[in-house]
């Protein structure tokens, strides 16, 4: 490591103002920019950058860099990237869990008529024929993206894509 780099190590451990400003200046953008490119969401990845900062901030004397600071922060913004992918896995599948029980218990009781359901139809019906197709093939008739790539003569890219589509836009309308 660098003898510059050391200093400013040290001077981000003694919280030194002028030395955050000037990373933040120097890092907000190209972080930015590289959490896009993992998660295609720019206000995600504007607010995992800014959280990292304020961490970084309010955990200086406690942080421990044993690489450069430029490596630090993109391997930080990059695990960052990560757990926020998996917890949109993880909300994903309980609104899938969610959006079936809702929609199989309307199969079993026609007279329930809540406005939840009623919002859930609506987002689905709200979604393109063949996107609405392909989600209610994988998440209603349980079925396999491959399995479903041979049904409809598409490849399983584009179901995957279908599907990651669907979910954005009922997430988009229900949350």
């Amino acid at each position: 490591m660098k003898p510059e780099e050391k200093i400013l190590i040290s001077e981000i451990n003694n919280r030194n103002r002028h030395v955050f400003e000037m990373l933040f200046q120097e890092y907000y953008l190209p972080l930015v920019k590289f959490a896009e490119g993992i998660l295609f969401d720019a206000d995600d990845s504007k607010d995992i950058v800014q959280n990292l900062f304020v961490h970084l901030w309010e955990n200086a004397k406690d942080i421990e860099i044993n690489t450069s600071i430029k490596g630090y922060l993109f391997q930080a913004t990059r695990n960052r990237c990560l757990n926020r992918i998996k917890s949109l896995r993880i909300e994903d599948n309980r609104n899938i869990l969610y959006l079936e029980g809702v929609l199989n218990s309307e199969v079993l009781d026609p007279e329930m008529d809540s406005g939840e359901t009623g919002r859930i139809m609506d987002a689905l019906g709200s979604l393109p024929d063949k996107m609405r197709e392909i989600f209610k093939m994988k998440y209603l008739e349980n079925q396999r993206q491959k399995e479903i790539a041979d049904i409809l003569g598409i490849t399983e890219n584009t179901v995957k894509t279908q599907l990651l589509r669907a979910k954005k836009k009922l997430r988009d309308i229900l949350y």
